[in-house]
C-alpha cells in the first residue's frame, strides 16, 4: 500500500508543475487586440520621440515626388522613409532578382521598449541577409523567398519578412529607406509577441 501511496505521490510531483506551468504560459498570451493597441501606442511614441512626420497613403504606391523628410505609411501599415530611391533603371525582377540588404535598428515594443539591436551595415560579423525578389497574393502580399545566409550565429534571416522586402518592389538599385515595421508584416516571431521594428537604415543592393 505504502508502495502505491508513494507512486501516485511521485507521479503527482512531477505532474504539478507541467500544470502550473501550462497556466503560466496560457495566461501570459495576449489576445491580437491588446497587441495592436500597445503597437499602436510604442510606434507613436517613436514618432513622437524622434519627431518624425508621417504623411498617411490611401495604396502602396510612393508619391511622384518623393518628400525624403517624411514617413510615408502606406495602406500596408508599412512606415517607409526613401533617403535615397536607388536606380531607377535598375529595378527588382520577379522571380529573377536577388536582393541584399544590409540593415541596422533596433526591435521594440510597449512592455519591455528595445528587446535588441542589430547592425550588418557597420558589423561585418552578421550574415548576410539576402532574398529571391517575388511578387504574389499568398494570403498576403510577399515579395521575398528566403535565401540562407549559411548559418551565421549573427545572421539577420531571423529578421527577413514582408516589411524588409517590400521596398524591393518600389526603388532601385542602391536604395536607401528608413522602416517602422509593424508585427503583422513582421516575421513570425514578431508577431507572435508583439514586436515592431524601427530600421534606422537599410541599404538594398540587387544582384
Amino acid at each position: 500500500m505504502n508502495r502505491i501511496l508513494n507512486y501516485r505521490t511521485l507521479v503527482l510531483l512531477l505532474i504539478l508543475p507541467l500544470l502550473f506551468g501550462s497556466c503560466k504560459k496560457k495566461s501570459d498570451i495576449k489576445p491580437l487586440s491588446q497587441l495592436k493597441k500597445e503597437q499602436r501606442r510604442a510606434i507613436d511614441r517613436l514618432i513622437s520621440t524622434e519627431g518624425f512626420r508621417v504623411i498617411n497613403r490611401d495604396n502602396e504606391l510612393l508619391p511622384e515626388e518623393i518628400d525624403k523628410s517624411v514617413f510615408y505609411r502606406l495602406s500596408n501599415g508599412l512606415y517607409m522613409r526613401v533617403l535615397d530611391a536607388g536606380d531607377q533603371k535598375a529595378k527588382a525582377v520577379a522571380e529573377k532578382t536577388r536582393v541584399l540588404v544590409q540593415m541596422k535598428g533596433r526591435v521594440f515594443n510597449e512592455s519591455k521598449g528595445v528587446r535588441y539591436t542589430f547592425n550588418s551595415l557597420n558589423n561585418p560579423s552578421y550574415g548576410e541577409l539576402k532574398f529571391l525578389y517575388v511578387s504574389y497574393y499568398n494570403v498576403g502580399a510577399e515579395h521575398y523567398r528566403a535565401i540562407s545566409s549559411g548559418g551565421f550565429s549573427d545572421s539577420l534571416d531571423q529578421l527577413l519578412c514582408e516589411g524588409v522586402a517590400f521596398p524591393a518592389s518600389l526603388l532601385g538599385s542602391g536604395a536607401r529607406v528608413q522602416l517602422i515595421i509593424p508585427f503583422e508584416l513582421g516575421p513570425t516571431a514578431s508577431y507572435t509577441e508583439g514586436n515592431s521594428i524601427f530600421v534606422e537604415e537599410a541599404r538594398y543592393i540587387y544582384q
